[in-house]
Parts: structure tokens; sequence; C-alpha cells
């Protein structure tokens, strides 16, 4: 293994570890069960895109997002992830006690992130507001949640925040 991947190996393993010791209650395991929920099948996306689509000034907000979502998660899942194949940490160490399923597919990227951050862009860009706001609140919990219930490494989730704000920016300036 090169250097750098050592380097990033130990980062994943020293931030998770940290997070294990200093921020999992019972209260935060119910909190991040909740969040990441939200992101599973893009559940809080598809609720902002109904709320765009019930307001007038903002149907078309609704389709963006619901586009850009859906390409992310397709990108993510059957582009990116087939290629890395890297192994989640819950697949990876099994002395953790999870409070989720193993997941059968790949770690990197977290598409929980990619997603709910190509979603926040699209939002705050094109609706702003509150929502745009409570977008990226969203999209930061559901990334955290990622990490603390051991599903993902923190770099799966630096590299899903990345793609999905970039994908999130291509999307805005193309369709703008």
């Amino acid at each position: 293994m090169s250097k750098y991947l050592q380097r990033i190996k130990n980062f994943d393993t020293s931030f998770m570890n940290w997070i294990q010791a200093h921020t999992k209650t019972d209260f935060m395991d119910r909190v991040m069960l909740i969040s990441t929920k939200l992101g599973d099948r893009g559940a809080i996306w598809i609720i902002y895109a109904i709320i765009c689509a019930c307001s007038a000034g903002l149907r078309q907000v609704s389709m963006n997002l619901t586009m850009c979502v859906s390409a992310s998660a397709v990108l993510g899942n059957f582009a990116i992830k087939p290629i890395f194949r890297r192994t989640r940490p819950c697949n990876a160490d099994f002395s953790r006690r999870l409070l989720l399923a193993r997941p059968g597919d790949s770690s990197f990227p977290s598409c929980h992130t990619m997603t709910s951050f190509a979603a926040a862009v699209v939002t705050v860009w094109q609706a702003g507001g509150l929502l745009g706001v409570t977008s990226f609140v969203f999209a930061s919990m559901i990334s955290f949640s990622r990490v603390y219930l051991y599903m993902h490494y923190p770099s799966d989730v630096l590299a899903g925040m990345a793609l999905g704000m970039a994908a999130g920016g291509i999307f805005v300036f193309s369709v703008a």
C-alpha cells in the first residue's frame, strides 16, 4: 500500500475511533439512525421535491432536484462503486455492534452523502432561503450518520461530498 493510501487509512481509522469514543450515546444512536433513514432511497429529497412541486415558483426546482438526485444515485451506485469496490468498515471489522444491517455493496463513495450534497447544491442555488439552509443541515447530518453508524469511512463521505457538490453544481449551471 502506498504511503498516501496508508495515510488515508490511518485518518479514517483514527477519526472513526474518536467518534465511537467521544460521541456514542443512546440519544445519538437514535438521532443518527433517523438521519441515515432520511437519506435511504433519497427519502428526504423526495419530501423536498414534493414541497417544491406544491409551491408556486418552485415547480421547476422540484423537477431539477428529482433529476439531479436520481442521476447522482445512478452515477455513484452503478458507475463509481463497482470501480473501487472498497470494503465497508462494518464488513472489515466484525467486532462492532451495529445498529443497521450490514450492506452488501461497497463503501466508496458514500452515495447517501453524494445524493444529499447534490440535492443541497440544487436547493440552495435554485430555491434558496430556508429550504436551502435546511438542505445543507440534512445533508450534513446524513453524511455524519454514515460514519457514526460504521457504514462508511470518513474518506468515503468526503469523496461523496465533493462528488455530490460537483454533480449539483454541474446540474445547476447546465440547466440554468
